[in-house]
C-alpha cells in the first residue's frame, strides 16, 4: 500500500494525538531516568546503567542522565564508558556546570590524567556561587590528586582548606588522617581517623576497615614506639616526679642552676619524661648563653617533642630554637608537626613558612606560598 508523504505525516500526527488522549504520549525517557535513579540508589548498578542508556535513546542530550550514567559506570569500574558519558555531558553543558566538572575531574583521576583532574577540581573549588560543601569536595579531590603525585604538603593544604569550608566533610578527615599516617605523625593520624569514623555514619567498608584495622594498627605502632625508646626499661617515675617538684621550687626562687641540676636528675631517672626534658631546656637557656648551651637547650626541646607529640607549645619552642641555630630543614619538620597538632595555629604556620623560605630549596618556595595562602584564609594580612 502506497501512502503519500503528506498522508503519512497526517496519520502520524493523528496517532500522536490519539496516544496522548489515551494517556501514553511520546516517551521522553523520564520514566527510565527515574527508574535508573532508584536502581542507582539501591546500588543495582548494572540495572541502573541499562535504564540510563535507555533514557538516552529518547533524550540523548539530557545532562543529568549523562552524569548519572557516568557516575554509575565509575562505580562499576567501567572508566572508559564513564569517560564517554561525561564527554557527551561536557559537549552540551554550560562552561560553569560544576557537577559535570566534578565528575569529569574524578574520571580524569581514574585515568591518571592528573593535570586535568587538578585543573577541574581547582576550578570547582574557586567557582563563584558554588556551595561551601561542593568546594570542600573539590578541594578534597584536589588533595587526593596531590597525594597521588607525592605532593604531600600541597595535599595537606588542600585538606586544610576543605575543612575550613566544611568541617563535616568526612572524606577530608579520612584522607588527611591517612596522609599523616604516611608522614609518620601517628598520634595526629589516630585523632583524625577517629573524627572520620564519627562523621561517616554509614557503616561503609572503608569505615569498618578504619575502625577494625587502621586505627588499632596505629595504636599498636604508637605503643611499640614508646616501648622501644632508649631508657624505657629503666624508668623510675616516682623518683622523677620528686626531682621535678624540687626543680620547680628552685625555679620559683630564681635558682636556675639548682633547677637545671634537678631537671637533669629527673630526666636521668625517667628518660621518657617530657616535663623533665622541657624543664631542663628552659633551665639551660637561663644558665648558659653560649653556643654550646643553645645547642644543648635545643636538643632538650627536641627530646620533649619526641616524648610529647601532641603538645603544640613544645614544638613551637623547638622550632624557634632550630630556626635561630640555622637548622632550617629541622625547623621545617618541627613546625610541620606543630601544624599537625593545631592546623589553625598562626605561630606554627608562620614558623613553617619562614623556615621553608630559608632552606634554599626551590620547591620549598612553592610550598611556602601555598601555606601562606592557607594562612591568610585563617587571618587575612592587612597590606598597605
Amino acid at each position: 500500500m502506497n501512502i503519500s508523504l503528506s498522508s503519512a505525516l497526517r496519520l502520524a500526527a493523528a496517532a500522536s494525538v490519539a496516544a496522548t488522549i489515551a494517556g501514553c504520549g511520546p516517551n521522553d525517557g523520564l520514566a527510565e531516568l527515574d527508574s535508573g535513579k532508584a536502581a542507582y540508589a539501591a546500588q543495582d548498578l548494572k540495572k541502573a546503567v541499562k535504564l540510563f542508556e535507555k533514557s538516552l535513546e529518547f533524550a540523548p542530550d539530557r545532562i543529568d542522565t549523562l552524569v548519572y550514567l557516568a557516575r554509575a559506570n565509575v562505580d562499576l569500574g567501567e572508566i572508559q564508558a564513564a569517560q564517554q558519558a561525561i564527554a557527551a555531558a561536557e559537549a552540551v553543558a554550560s562552561a560553569g556546570d560544576t557537577d559535570v566538572k566534578m565528575l569529569s575531574a574524578q574520571i580524569a583521576w581514574h585515568l591518571k590524567d592528573y593535570a586535568k583532574a587538578a585543573k577541574l577540581f581547582g576550578e570547582v573549588a574557586e567557582a563563584k556561587g558554588a556551595s561551601n560543601a561542593l568546594k570542600a569536595q573539590a578541594l578534597t579531590g584536589l588533595g587526593v590528586v596531590y597525594q597521588t603525585e607525592g605532593e604531600r604538603d600541597l595535599a595537606r593544604i588542600a585538606y586544610f582548606r576543605a575543612l575550613l569550608l566544611d568541617r563535616t566533610n568526612a572524606a577530608a578527615w579520612y584522607h588527611l588522617g591517612m596522609l599523616y599516617r604516611d608522614f609518620g605523625y601517628i598520634d595526629s593520624a589516630i585523632e583524625l581517623l577517629n573524627a572520620y569514623v564519627r562523621l561517616d555514619v554509614v557503616a561503609s567498608p572503608r569505615v569498618q576497615k578504619v575502625q577494625r584495622n587502621v586505627i588499632p594498627a596505629l595504636q599498636d605502632a604508637s605503643r611499640r614506639a614508646a616501648a622501644d625508646r632508649e631508657g624505657a626499661s629503666r624508668r623510675n617515675s616516682a623518683a622523677c616526679a620528686a626531682a621535678i617538684s624540687k626543680a620547680e621550687e628552685a625555679k620559683k626562687k630564681g635558682a636556675w642552676k639548682t633547677a637545671a641540676a634537678k631537671f637533669k636528675e629527673a630526666l636521668d631517672l625517667d628518660p621518657l619524661s617530657a616535663t623533665a626534658a622541657e624543664g631542663l631546656a628552659e633551665a639551660i637557656e637561663k644558665t648558659d648563653s653560649s653556643a654550646d648551651g643553645k645547642r644543648r637547650a635545643y636538643e632538650c626541646y627536641r627530646k620533649a617533642c619526641e616524648l610529647s607529640p601532641g603538645k603544640h607549645k613544645i614544638f613551637l619552642q623547638a622550632g624557634d630554637r632550630a630556626y635561630k641555630l640555622g637548622r632550617y630543614g629541622e625547623a621545617v619538620e618541627i613546625y610541620s608537626r606543630a601544624v599537625a597538632a593545631n592546623s589553625k595555629s598562626i605561630d606554627a604556620l608562620d614558623g613553617l613558612i619562614r623556615s621553608l623560605q630559608r632552606t634554599g630549596v626551590g620547591k620549598n618556595q612553592k610550598i611556602a606560598a601555598a601555606y601562606q595562602k592557607y594562612r591568610e584564609m585563617i587571618v587575612p594580612i592587612k597590606r598597605k
